[in-house]
C-alpha cells in the first residue's frame, strides 16, 4: 500500500465538504455508484465507489487493463484542532507487481503534492 498523510488547522468537517465539491458527493455517492474526475492534463477518468462512511473516509476503484487501482481518502480529528488527512493507494490486479515497482515513487510524490495543495486551500479557506 502507498500511503500519504497530512496535518491541516482545518475541520474534518471543512475537508469532507471540499471533497464533496471536489467529488459531486451528493445522496448519490453511494457504493457501487460511478463517476469521473477531472485530471489536469489528460481529460478525465471514470471511477467506481466501493465504501463511504461520510464525514470519515471513502474508497474508489479506478480500473485499466489488467490493473486496479483501489484509493482510500481518509480524514481525523486532530486536538487541539485541525484534522490529519490520509489518501491511500492499493495496485491490484495481475499486473500489480511490476507497476508497483516502476509507478510506486511517482504516486507516492504524487500523493503528497495533492495532500500538500489540498491542505493550502483548506488554510485558505
Amino acid at each position: 500500500m502507498i500511503e500519504s498523510t497530512i496535518e491541516t488547522r482545518a475541520s474534518p468537517q471543512a475537508v469532507w465538504k471540499l471533497w464533496q465539491k471536489t467529488h459531486k458527493m451528493d445522496e448519490t455517492f453511494v457504493p457501487g455508484q460511478k463517476g469521473s474526475l477531472k485530471g489536469n492534463r489528460r481529460g478525465s477518468f471514470s471511477y467506481r465507489i466501493l465504501d463511504v462512511s461520510k464525514g470519515q473516509h471513502f474508497t474508489i476503484l479506478w480500473k485499466s487493463l489488467f490493473v486496479r487501482l483501489v484509493f482510500t481518502h481518509a480524514v481525523a480529528p486532530v486536538e487541539p484542532k485541525g484534522s490529519s488527512i490520509s489518501y491511500s493507494v492499493q495496485i491490484r490486479g495481475p499486473f500489480a507487481w511490476p507497476m508497483r515497482f516502476l509507478l510506486s515513487g511517482k504516486i507516492r510524490n504524487n500523493l503528497a503534492l495533492v495532500l500538500k495543495s489540498l491542505s493550502r486551500e483548506l488554510d485558505n479557506l
